[in-house]
């Protein structure tokens, strides 16, 4: 599939400079993923920077078991991952996991035009700037989510942010799944979703959860 225009591109990401949406247009390759794909995994070289056009993807940490993970937050349409962005400038390997959620569909910039653009197009550097913020702050919500909250309230934050994000009241995520991003235990986190289906705030399916109210 050819390459969203300038306007498409402008109107998810906001850029206003001319030159920057051409080099964009010339220099991208558009890319489609499907639900489950792996983006990057930890010691995974990154050979291009993601602009997110549709869907969602999931950014997590996992643990030197490779067993456990903890959910950072999520990617969709508008964004871009900073994790990304600094192994494009630095050289170094992924520490992250991206996981696609959902059909997802982006423009992949080559890391040779992505480091030059930053100061050849202050727009371009500007966005990477606040793209680092914005994930930095979601990673300190993290953080904050672990160690200030009580794990159903992180179950419940987890799955309406996570239904919000389909657009719906379905989330669907089996317990062991949950409990990975949660970094929890399936048994804790099947006892908790039934807590909450006893007050009424959600109904269990086979690996799929309604969201009730």
């Amino acid at each position: 599939m050819a390459l969203p225009d300038a306007q498409a591109i402008q109107a998810h990401f906001g850029f206003q400079n001319e030159a920057l949406l051409a080099d964009i247009v010339k220099h991208g390759r558009f890319c489609t993923f499907q639900t489950g794909d792996l983006i990057a995994e930890p010691g995974m070289p990154v050979d291009f920077v993601p602009l997110i056009l549709k869907g969602n993807l999931r950014v997590m940490r996992r643990d030197d078991h490779n067993d456990r993970e903890l959910f950072l937050y999520f990617l969709t349409a508008g964004s871009t991952c900073s994790s990304t962005i600094n192994c494009c400038m630095t050289g170094k390997r992924v520490t992250v996991e991206v996981v696609v959620e959902e059909e997802t569909e982006m423009v992949c910039i080559p890391n040779a035009f992505a480091s030059s653009w930053i100061k050849e197009h202050p727009e371009w550097m500007e966005f990477v700037l606040r793209s680092y913020q914005l994930r930095f702050e979601e990673a300190l919500h993290a953080l904050d989510e672990v160690a200030f909250r009580q794990l159903d309230e992180r179950l419940w934050n987890f799955l309406q942010e996570k239904a919000r994000l389909t657009d719906g009241n379905l989330v669907e995520m089996s317990h062991s799944e949950l409990a990975q991003a949660l970094h929890s235990s399936r048994e804790v986190v099947s006892r908790l979703l039934k807590k909450l289906e006893s007050e009424q705030r959600l109904e269990l399916g086979r690996n799929r959860i309604q969201i009730l109210g």
